[in-house]
């Protein structure tokens, strides 16, 4: 499973997905596979990847 937001296929918390609440959905299930990145950051990797962060 690879996910971006939208619009533009940025980092999450750049567009209209609530991430929150997708990962809770994907917890919730029996779901055994790989959850990966797959996405354009809009102000360079290092800064991309801050969400990261902030979803602790």
């Amino acid at each position: 499973m690879q996910f971006a937001d939208v619009p533009g296929r940025h980092e999450p918390g750049t567009g209209e997905i609530n991430f929150t609440n997708v990962f809770n959905a994907i917890d919730a299930t029996s779901y055994a596979g790989s959850v990966s990145l797959e996405y354009i950051p809009l102000a360079g990797t290092l800064t991309g990847l801050s969400w990261l962060n902030q979803s602790k």
